[in-house]
């Protein structure tokens, strides 16, 4: 079964439009309504270049993109491979970002660089595109392609092509403001629009640089974003703190601390309440036998009784009798 395209109407400020298909879907069916789309609202700003035939009527995959102005990034998950070829010689003036999220994407000879440009897992590709190129993909690829106008970036990049691990703080930044993007797009009114779009420009202009303004608060969002993804990826890991985190992302501890103010609780709370978080579940998660003192233990709490205040503070129980009450 194949799913219909979301499409923007007139009162959308954010465009965004997705195609979805299971492993039995058309391909064929997926993917035009999308390529249609795309051409209708960012054809004439950025053409597309030539797909083959086995990518369009074997593709299985979901394929999302979201517009902000003259600024746009598209997510693909893809179960078979994707090829494309460039078509005539047709001039281009845009900044093209590419990061893998999964497989291997490779990019046939770009214009400024000297051989094929390989995007794998946790890495990325930043070029200014002058003419299209040809690529292709593994099957079981993910990535994001980020399309921005030149004039703000051509003078950093132009002839210079960055790349570097989505591990690196600036890559990071961008990545969260982008995911941020991404969940609150249908809300997004003008003028969060148009600093949505600023932000990540400016993100981008971080990006080849290696280094963004920590004091620019258009970026503070981003930044507590950030954070909490790489406290999720470790909060079972004794190191954790807001020290460390911002030392992986090379800002003061003062720095994040300020991008936490404007929310409902600090960082060294959001860390607290998702350890008690992942307890709670695994307290009470089918055949559990996890105890009290090892719950303590695995999230780091100074001992048990510590363990149990926070979790009564938190669930107005203790470890023991909410998890009786789920189980």
């Amino acid at each position: 079964m194949t799913s219909r395209p979301h499409l923007p109407g007139p009162a959308d400020t954010v465009g965004g439009f997705h195609v979805d298909t299971g492993s039995t879907g058309t391909g064929r069916g997926t993917w035009e309504p999308f390529v249609d789309t795309w051409n209708d609202r960012m054809g004439d700003l950025y053409p597309l270049p030539e797909f083959s035939a086995s990518a369009v009527d074997g593709f299985r995959g979901t394929m999302r993109s979201v517009t902000l102005q003259d600024t746009v990034f598209n997510e693909t998950w893809s179960a078979s491979p994707v090829s494309a070829r460039a078509v005539g010689r047709q001039e281009h003036d845009h900044i093209r970002l590419y990061v893998g999220l999964r497989g291997v994407t490779t990019l046939r000879d770009p214009h400024d660089q000297d051989g094929d440009a390989y995007v794998s897992a946790g890495t990325y590709f930043m070029h200014h595109v002058v003419t299209e190129n040809h690529f292709h993909t593994t099957p079981e690829t993910g990535k994001r392609i980020f399309f921005f106008p030149g004039d703000p970036l051509r003078s950093l990049i132009a002839g210079k092509p960055r790349t570097g691990r989505t591990s690196s703080p600036a890559a990071q930044i961008l990545m969260a403001h982008t995911s941020m993007v991404q969940r609150t797009a249908s809300s997004l009114g003008p003028a969060a629009a148009q600093a949505s779009r600023n932000a990540l420009l400016e993100l981008a202009k971080g990006l080849i640089l290696d280094h963004f303004d920590d004091r620019e608060p258009t970026f503070t969002p981003a930044l507590a974003e950030a954070a909490k993804d790489l406290a999720e990826a470790r909060l079972t890991d004794a190191e954790l703190s807001p020290t460390t985190v911002a030392a992986q992302l090379h800002v003061s501890v003062r720095t994040l601390q300020r991008a936490f103010a404007s929310l409902d609780e600090s960082f060294s709370a959001y860390i607290r309440r998702r350890r008690l978080e992942e307890a709670a579940e695994a307290l009470t998660a089918s055949g559990s036998r996890l105890t009290v003192s090892e719950a303590a233990a695995r999230w780091h709490f100074t001992d048990s009784s510590h363990f149990i205040r926070a979790f009564k503070k938190q669930y107005r129980a203790t470890p023991a009798r909410f998890a009786r009450r789920l189980t």
